[in-house]
């Protein structure tokens, strides 16, 4: 009691923190897991800045190499042409540019431009269309030539349509002698197809997006990414010559990373499922307090009903170690309870039971008639049954064991009561059974109708005393094994005929047919007592034949099985009520026990044939009809079957 209200204020004390205790977790874990979130972002910013000023770099220096490299080939040529004052032979400047070309890994022409106007150009092949060209012709680039003239300095311009075909970069130096007279335009074509390429491959190795646009506009990419200087890019300027051109470089979304939102979420998960957890076990260890608590409270409920039983319920391993008894035990066997623990079953049972209980294995609820001895020595009748139940995993017994000696003595005072009353009935029964026959039959002179009917009433109910005492004397010594069987071999078919042929008169007479079906069946041989066969079959017989209307047909069949033939007696009448069912093979029992039933009997008719079939190795019993009467079964075994034992 003291362990139960302990386990109550427990679970008291518990709910008002079921809910609170994670709730409060739970807010402590959404600091936590902000807090750490912007750090771990910000560490991972941090570092992938400086991953990216590093991947930069290297593209920068990529860009500015990949390109400076043709351009200051063109610049040294303006060089060589200044040195020379501008006076070279058209083979010797064709070799100059061959080798030009060759070295420079973007250049897709050059063109040398005296006094603005084309007039050679390498390769020629391709580009005829530009030979002779003026650029003061061409009214939407001569501006920027011109300016360019005027500032004397190289510019890289592009995209630009070229008068060739296509488009591309164009690097034009105005080149001035060393007097400082103007001499024309060297032009240098750059097609940065295979540049781009170059440059997006060395982009997706390191995992980043570039975008290349001049510094001074705002729209429009010279390649890649234009939105790239609108977001959170590293922006760098390109030292490229004649051109203020800038790269962004920003790492792809896939390789940045978790942001803050990412790292909140996971954050939040967790925290969730934590506090989901420790709800479930706060809310979990409530439930098995509460569980411990009705546990406890069903077992001393158990306990209060098992000692209220009257009967003795003992509950043993399938060694038949007692565990367990109730309180009746002390007042059945004389036993405490704490003495029985631990001790065997065998204990509570006389001398030489226990071997009788393991030949007749009572199965699951069946009783059995036994003996059992009290602590005293006393040896009294005990009815004992059993089930099987499992406990912890393991496997168990309960016993129930009721003290039948009491009900024993009476039903000996009143086998021996009804044994005296029989049989000084039966003498002075005889003699008036046959005074009124020899009365009917004309003993006495002749008789009146009247008195003739008033005679053979008499005679009839002195007939049917006769037979109740003859139950009576039968039931008498079923009961103390005092009745003879004479055994011998019967061919079950012909038992069955004559049954039919003795008990036809009292058919004809209620105008019921009897039949025997399954009449081909001669070759089945059982052991039996002829005349208590007879005794049972006359009583099934009569039964079936009291309660089938006028007309109707009793069958009487056999079923064989394995080992055993069954003989199945089946009428057409209204069948058994259910709840009467399990009372037909009682004594004395009837449907109808008032003084106004229309079928008469004693009650002892069935009981006698169920300890008949029982004493030839038999079973009999009821089941309900699938026309709707009456079924009786009984069956026996096969004459083989007993030779084999």
């Amino acid at each position: 009691m003291e362990q139960s209200r302990a386990l109550k204020q427990q679970s008291q004390w518990l709910l008002p923190w079921h809910w609170l205790v994670p709730l409060f977790c739970l807010l402590c874990a959404g600091i936590v897991t902000e807090y750490q979130s912007r750090q771990l972002v910000e560490q991972r910013q941090n570092q992938a800045l400086q991953q990216l000023v590093g991947l930069s770099g290297q593209l920068r220096s990529f860009v500015e190499s990949e390109l400076n490299t043709s351009l200051y080939m063109s610049l040294g040529l303006a060089s060589h042409l200044r040195a020379s004052d501008g006076k070279l032979s058209e083979k010797e400047m064709l070799f100059l540019l061959q080798n030009l070309l060759e070295q420079g890994k973007h250049i897709r022409n050059i063109g040398l431009a005296p006094d603005n106007v084309l007039t050679l150009i390498y390769p020629v092949q391709g580009n005829e269309r530009a030979l002779g060209l003026d650029y003061k012709n061409l009214p939407q680039q001569w501006p920027e030539i011109k300016q360019l003239i005027e500032e004397k300095e190289p510019k890289l311009v592009g995209p630009v349509a070229l008068i060739q075909g296509g488009e591309g970069y164009v690097y034009r130096v105005p080149l001035f002698l060393n007097d400082g007279s103007y001499w024309g335009i060297i032009s240098t074509v750059l097609d940065l197809t295979s540049f781009n390429q170059m440059l997006l491959q060395q982009a997706n190795s390191l995992q980043v997006q570039v975008g290349i646009r001049e510094k001074d506009q705002s729209s429009g990419a010279l390649f890649g990414y234009s939105h790239l200087f609108s977001e959170d890019a590293l922006v760098l300027d390109l030292n490229i010559k004649g051109a203020e051109w800038q790269i962004a470089v920003r790492f792809m979304d896939d390789a940045t990373g978790w942001g803050l939102w990412q790292w909140r979420l996971l954050g939040a998960s967790l925290s969730v499922v934590f506090c989901l957890m420790l709800a479930w076990l706060l809310y979990s260890y409530r439930r098995s307090a509460l569980f411990a608590d009705a546990l406890q409270d069903n077992e001393m409920y158990s306990r209060r009903i098992m000692n209220s039983v009257l009967d003795v319920i003992v509950t043993t391993d399938v060694d038949g170690t007692i565990d367990r008894v109730n309180s009746a035990v002390s007042t059945v066997f004389g036993y405490l309870p704490i003495q029985l623990a631990g001790q065997p079953f065998s204990l509570l049972l006389a001398s030489g039971q226990a071997e009788v209980l393991a030949t007749q294995d009572p199965g699951e609820g069946a009783a059995i008639e036994l003996l059992g001895v009290r602590h005293s020595g006393e040896i009294f009748a005990i009815d004992l049954s059993r089930n099987s139940t499992e406990h912890q995993g393991k496997a168990r017994y309960v016993w129930l064991i009721r003290d039948i000696s009491e009900r024993k003595k009476v039903e000996q005072l009143k086998n021996e009561f009804v044994s005296t009353v029989s049989h000084e009935l039966r003498t002075p029964l005889t003699a008036i059974t046959g005074a009124l026959g020899l009365a009917i039959g004309g003993a006495l002179g002749e008789l009146n109708e009247k008195q003739q009917h008033m005679l053979m009433l008499a005679q009839q109910n002195s007939q049917r005393l006769g037979k109740l005492i003859n139950d009576l004397l039968d039931i008498e010594k079923l009961a103390v094994n005092k009745m003879q069987f004479k055994f011998r071999l019967w061919p079950l078919n012909e038992l069955l005929r004559q049954a039919i042929e003795l008990n036809q008169p009292v058919a004809l007479q209620r105008q019921v047919r009897l039949e025997l079906h399954c009449a081909e069946q001669n070759d089945l041989w059982v052991e039996v007592d002829e005349v208590r066969l007879q005794q049972v079959m006359a009583n099934l017989l009569a039964n079936a034949i009291r309660h089938s209307p006028t007309g109707a047909v009793v069958q009487v069949s056999m079923a064989l099985s394995p080992k055993m033939v069954k003989v199945t007696v089946t009428d057409q009448g209204s069948g058994v009520a259910s709840g009467f069912e399990p009372r037909l093979f009682e004594k004395f029992s009837q449907a109808d026990s008032s003084d106004r039933r229309q079928v008469t009997g004693t009650g002892l008719g069935l009981a006698i044939c169920k300890d008949l079939i029982k004493a030839m190795r038999g079973e009999i019993g009821y089941q309900r009809s699938e026309q709707g009467g009456a079924c009786f079964y009984f069956t026996l075994p096969l004459a083989t079957e007993l030779s084999l034992e």
